[in-house]
């Protein structure tokens, strides 16, 4: 990536709590490059809140006009974005995986598990920022997450809803 670095903030599975996606917004918007919600808002694809933020349809919204999926292009960066439910993210990695490989992605967001996760398969990096209303898994923090993106490297740190870091889950990983 030629250039300045680049941030984007992503969020997921907030479950009807509108506020708190307001919070995150009104906190950052203008502050990073994108701002992405992986689906499962419960709120109408219609609200005025979308403006300035990506968001997909997740296997709890039950209003026309979200997108499955979406591709957004950083600089040189590909990102992919979906929810997760509609590749069987539950039971394994082999259909997401290939949809991003098949997109060329270099980062794929997705939620649905509710389970803060960064990790690398193949060329890709698959990030799950966690839920941000209802945590499960090991992690019981509601968090979102935030990644700076060099020629270099991802840098991902995860916030939760209070924007106090958890650093526990902070990565660097080359790109």
């Amino acid at each position: 990536m030629a250039g300045a670095s680049k941030t984007i903030l992503v969020m997921s599975d907030s479950h009807g709590d509108r506020a708190i996606v307001d919070e995150i917004k009104s906190r950052y918007l203008g502050k990073v490059d994108a701002i992405f919600h992986n689906g499962d808002s419960e709120l109408d694809s219609r609200d005025e809140l979308w403006e300035g933020i990506r968001v997909v349809n997740g296997n709890c919204d039950y209003f026309d006009g979200y997108e499955d999926r979406l591709i957004t292009k950083i600089g040189d960066v590909t990102i992919a974005q979906t929810h997760g439910h509609l590749y069987g993210i539950n039971y394994g990695w082999q259909r997401l995986d290939y949809w991003a490989q098949e997109v060329g992605a270099d980062i794929c967001l997705y939620g649905h598990l509710h389970v803060p996760n960064a990790e690398v398969r193949g060329q890709t990096l698959f990030l799950n920022p966690g839920s941000i209303s209802q945590p499960r898994g090991l992690v019981k923090e509601c968090l979102y997450a935030l990644v700076t993106i060099s020629a270099t490297n991802f840098h991902v740190d995860f916030y939760n809803r209070h924007h106090q870091h958890y650093a526990l889950l902070t990565k660097d990983i080359p790109r």
